[in-house]
């Protein structure tokens, strides 16, 4: 007989049905805890599946793609209206990147709805908001109140440098541009315009030798969402129409006449808003009397001549190529500056002074140590009788009924050149202002993103550093390490 089967006796029948009573038990709490803990699992991705993406997924970008500014956020938390987002592509081909950053949008406010649109299976759809042909992926923003038609290629911009293109129309050499991401920019303006009650609309006024705004100025402009009505002459019109939230006159090189003048007069006591920009080469009290009689009616007054300063850490290059003091960014004209370390440049600056009558709100400022001579002489030394101490070149005063008015005194401050050399400074405070008189609670300065990798670059210096230590230091460090190691072990 087998030895196994003398040793089933009821006593161990006993003891294996015990144990095996005791490992089914082991069983059972296993395979509980297990599904348990699947269970929890599941619900867990769930949940998360439900949170919005923007506190589930990080923005690990190096160009920070799907990162959403403050100055967006605080637009999205301004309006409790219902936008639909409306991608125009095919199901399973949305460009992944304006999925993401619209997905965060709707996740900053409940509000937002995101939907793909295929054009292929709804042709009619486009026609409902524009007569042009949209690209694949462009994106169509729309509330109750109106629509905004963003195409893709205004998203994904490519920028091409003068050199490229010198190259390309001459010797046919193809440029390769440096490509931009606009998406959070374009979003931000196309959710702004559709949720806004009122639209506001700046009349740029001509007819005096006024010099044009710049492209990139006037893209400031509709960015913000403010409309623009260029060229508007006041002499075929009785008055300035209701839309105005305000009037820009850009350098004018001529003097308006006397019906223009009692007309913005009255525009101006009605709560209207008016940007005077001048230069010490083409104004003067003298020859634009009618001008400097709308300037004294709030209460500014012109110094004829150029502004020269004398501290150093006021001009750059020149002393007259001022480099002015910023007023208060707390409230008022400047505060919409998302940057406030900014330099501003006046060049040829004519100098502003207060009257008395009006509280003046400096806005550029020059040092105390600052003159006002005649360009009219040979020489820009200080001469007797010359004006000396701190004037304004930006100045801001408010009228009655809400009435602003803005003069600067540098034509730079409207300049595309003058504002590259500052990265931006004028552009922020010409902007900044136009928005206070706008009524804009927010400003959309959001930067594009550049999606090209900047190269690495290193001095010489630099290099030979590097050279050193990645072939002398760190294999010299490896062969100590391994000798101190080996002398240990020696020793054991």
């Amino acid at each position: 007989m087998n030895n196994k089967d003398t040793n089933i006796t009821p006593e161990n029948m006993k003891k294996k049905g015990g144990l095996n009573k005791k490992y089914l038990k082991i069983g059972s709490f296993s395979i509980t805890m297990t599904a348990v803990v699947i269970a929890v699992v599941v619900l867990i991705n769930l949940f998360v599946c439900e949170v919005p993406t923007i506190y589930t997924k990080f923005d690990l970008s190096s160009e920070s793609l799907y990162s959403i500014s403050g100055e967006t956020e605080a637009i999205l938390a301004g309006s409790d209206e219902e936008v639909t987002f409306y991608i125009l592509s095919q199901k399973g081909y949305e460009d992944e990147t304006i999925i993401e950053l619209l997905g965060r949008y709707a996740a900053l406010n409940s509000k937002i709805n995101v939907k793909t649109v295929d054009p292929t299976t709804n042709p009619t759809f486009i026609e409902k908001y524009t007569s042009e042909s949209l690209s694949p992926n462009s994106v169509i923003a729309e509330s109750a109140k109106r629509h905004y038609v963003i195409d893709y290629y205004e998203i994904f911009v490519t920028e091409y440098s003068e050199e490229e293109l010198f190259y390309y129309y001459y010797y046919g050499q193809m440029p390769t541009g440096t490509p931009y991401f606009c998406g959070e920019l374009k979003f931000t303006t196309a959710y702004d315009y559709v949720t806004r009650d009122d639209l506001p609309t700046t009349y740029i006024l001509s007819g005096h030798g006024e010099t044009a705004l710049g492209e990139t100025t006037l893209s400031y402009i509709t960015a913000e969402n403010i409309g623009i009505v260029s060229d508007y002459s006041l002499l075929t019109v009785d008055s300035l129409p209701e839309d105005c939230a305000s009037v820009i006159i850009n350098n004018p090189t001529s003097d308006i006449s006397s019906d223009e003048l009692n007309k913005l007069k009255s525009y101006i006591d009605d709560g209207g808003n008016i940007i005077l920009i001048t230069g010490a080469l083409s104004y003067s009290s003298a020859t634009m009397p009618n001008i400097a009689s709308l300037a004294k009616h709030m209460g500014l007054e012109a110094l004829d001549g150029i502004v020269i300063e004398t501290n150093r850490n006021n001009y750059t290059m020149y002393p007259f190529t001022l480099l002015p003091k910023l007023g208060s960014t707390n409230e008022g004209p400047l505060s919409l500056i998302s940057n406030t370390n900014i330099y501003v440049l006046a060049d040829r600056s004519h100098g502003i002074v207060s009257d008395g009558t009006k509280d003046v709100i400096p806005l550029l400022s020059t040092s105390s140590g600052s003159y006002v001579t005649s360009i009219a002489g040979e020489t820009l030394e200080k001469k007797e009788g010359d004006y000396e101490g701190s004037v304004f070149v930006g100045a801001a005063v408010e009228g009655e009924n809400d009435s602003k008015f803005v003069w600067f005194s540098s034509a730079a401050l409207s300049d595309q050149n003058a504002d590259s050399y500052v990265s931006g400074g004028n552009s922020a405070v010409f902007m900044s202002t136009l928005n206070w008189m706008s009524e804009n609670e927010t400003s959309i300065s959001i930067m594009a993103k550049q999606l090209s990798s900047e190269a690495l670059t290193v001095t010489a210096s630099q290099a030979g550093l590097w050279s050193v230590i990645v072939v002398f230091v760190i294999p010299l460090s490896v062969i100590v390490l391994g000798f101190v190691v080996w002398i240990r072990r020696r020793k054991k």
